[in-house]
């Protein structure tokens, strides 16, 4: 291997993946990809990967799996990666009567690991991702042989209510501290000492991992913020945050499948003007800010009503991962409901409509299939297929969250040869280049009651309009950003990159055990610095009695030991 810690890897070693919940997001996509690396590249037949190429084994542990709500990879029965994945601790409550989440949280990821070191004893690698709590119990505990890698998607103390990703809210968060009585008052100290406990939790056990990767340059700046003591050298180590490696998600490129099949001409490939849907995709959450699209689409409505806007608008169609048993996400649909048929009951048009994964089979309707006029769609935990047929007709594809990690829905569209217009924070600044694959968008808070006069919500409605007036300009951007995803964000590299951070990870874990082991004392020493100290001991026992018979505080026929307890039944009037 290339990097200066890689030796000789076990032929087809066993890598195993331990996973929260595995749902529908862009954690979920990179865990799946990272197992699809490593399993055997000539197994995916959209690859053009040779024999000559590394493989190994898999094992992929997660508390919770839903038919309904995963990535068709590992829905069963015919899921590729199906067979990989063991649901364990399923029992273990999501949060208690009081809150609790992170706490269940972490309890949930620390059975996770145990159950995987106790079915995988023999593992080359464990990966582990979202919470690090695990890892000093394989590590410390058990001193695996194997190497211990964490993936980091974003410290998880970063994720907290009050703030969008780190960034604090305009509302201040703090600002009520010393409103409400005692009790509340109270409550509120609790949870911040229950916060500080575990946000210190995450920065001791991410410390104890072989390997922290992130998933971005703006990830791995935020995490150095974050957690300084990370970056510190340490063993072996000489330059600064030399455990801290960067790997870009990444997408089988649809460049590369044309390449594999010798074929130089796809529909989306050609320079077409494209007039589909104006498309978002994205968790129904609310750090995921997909109400600032559905106020650009309000402006562009109102442009378009006064002959401002000289264009068709076509209709938006609002995707993203629904799990019904998330309460967030339950909320967040219909609060976004609410507001786009406000939207739309202003400009007389029909109420949204919401499609669900049951009924993707029978929405010929939807604008998906055929050419509308201005509308609001939701679409819940879309499919593979589903997605793909998004992808094929969208005109332009919207990226609204601010300070994403990374986010690997604008390089599906770019691969689709389909413009973004996102925010310009995180890693989307990594990803698009902005006027050349995309738009970027300067962010600013939006304000209740002023939407309209948002410069974020003006520069999104601004960009979709440029994007859909100019159609042809629109055509070649996306051919670009096809380009830049297959040169940059493509599964070759990846792959490779991938296996050399697997190689790093295995040797740092050989390397931590064997100088554990060293540390420990042979039989031979222990036996000889057992008989040393009994010596010692021996030797002062009869030191001190030789002494007390000496200045007359002993007989000569009483030995120290019986004198000792004469004296203690004397105190305490109990035999010792």
């Amino acid at each position: 291997g290339s990097c200066p810690h890689a030796i000789t890897m076990t032929k087809q070693p066993l890598v195993v993946f331990i996973h929260l919940d595995l749902g529908i997001g862009g954690a979920e996509s990179l865990v799946l990809n990272l197992a699809k690396a490593t399993l055997q590249s000539s197994s995916d037949p959209n690859n053009s990967a040779t024999d000559d190429e590394p493989s190994g084994k898999i094992s992929i542990y997660t508390t919770h799996c839903s038919p309904t709500h995963c990535y068709d990879e590992v829905k069963p029965p015919n899921g590729p990666l199906y067979p990989f994945v063991n649901v364990c601790g399923s029992w273990i409550p999501r949060k208690l009567f009081f809150g609790g989440t992170a706490l269940c949280s972490a309890l949930r990821m620390l059975y996770l690991t145990y159950r995987a070191i106790k079915d995988n004893p023999q593992a080359n690698v464990f990966v582990i991702d979202v919470l690090p709590t695990g890892v000093p119990y394989l590590v410390n505990y058990c001193n695996v042989r194997a190497g211990v890698l964490f993936y980091c998607h974003f410290p998880d103390q970063l994720l907290t209510m009050d703030t969008v990703n780190g960034e604090r809210g305009s509302s201040g968060g703090n600002n009520s501290s010393n409103n409400g009585g005692l009790m509340i008052r109270l409550l509120k100290h609790l949870k911040r000492l229950y916060r500080r406990i575990l946000d210190k939790t995450e920065e001791v056990t991410m410390s104890y991992s072989d390997l922290v990767v992130v998933n971005s340059l703006f990830t791995r700046a935020q995490v150095e913020k974050t957690f300084p003591t990370l970056f510190l050298p340490r063993d072996d180590e000489r330059d600064h945050g030399e455990r801290i490696k960067v790997l870009y998600p990444a997408i089988e490129s649809s460049l590369s499948r044309e390449r594999a099949n010798n074929n130089n001409t796809d529909e989306m490939t050609t320079n077409k003007s494209r007039t589909g849907p104006i498309v978002s995709l994205n968790r129904f959450e609310r750090k995921k800010n997909v109400a600032l699209l559905l106020h650009a689409y309000d402006l562009l409505l109102d442009r378009v009503s006064k002959g401002d806007l000289t264009i068709k608008l076509p209709p938006l169609i609002i995707a993203g991962g629904y799990d019904p048993l998330n309460v967030e996400n339950v909320e967040h649909l219909a609060e976004l409901r609410t507001l786009a048929d406000t939207i739309l009951a202003r400009y007389n048009l029909p109420r949204s409509k919401v499609y669900s994964p049951s009924s993707d089979q029978d929405s010929t309707s939807s604008a998906t299939t055929q050419e509308g006029n201005a509308s609001i769609e939701f679409h819940l935990s879309v499919s593979n297929t589903k997605r793909k047929q998004l992808l094929s007709v969208a005109c332009v594809w919207c990226y609204t969250p601010h300070r994403e990690h990374f986010g690997i829905v604008p390089l599906e569209s770019m691969d689709a040869a389909v413009p973004v217009v996102a925010i310009r924070s995180g890693g989307p600044m990594e990803t698009i280049v902005d006027g050349v694959t995309g738009i970027l968008v300067d962010y600013e808070p939006i304000i209740v009651g002023q939407e309209k006069q948002s410069a974020t919500v003006c520069g999104f409605a601004d960009a979709i309009a440029k994007l859909i007036s100019h159609p042809e300009q629109t055509a070649e951007m996306g051919q670009r950003g096809k380009e830049r995803v297959h040169e940059i964000f493509g599964m070759e590299t990846f792959r490779k990159q991938w296996w050399e951070l697997l190689e790093e990870a295995q040797s740092r874990g050989r390397k931590r055990h064997d100088r554990i082991c060293s540390s420990y004392p042979s039989i031979e020493s222990s036996i000889a610095r057992s008989l040393r100290e009994m010596l010692i001991v021996f030797l002062l026992v009869v030191a001190l009695t030789w002494t007390l018979r000496t200045c007359g505080m002993l007989e000569d026929d009483t030995g120290l030991i019986g004198t000792l307890k004469v004296h203690y039944r004397r105190i305490v009037g109990d035999e010792l």
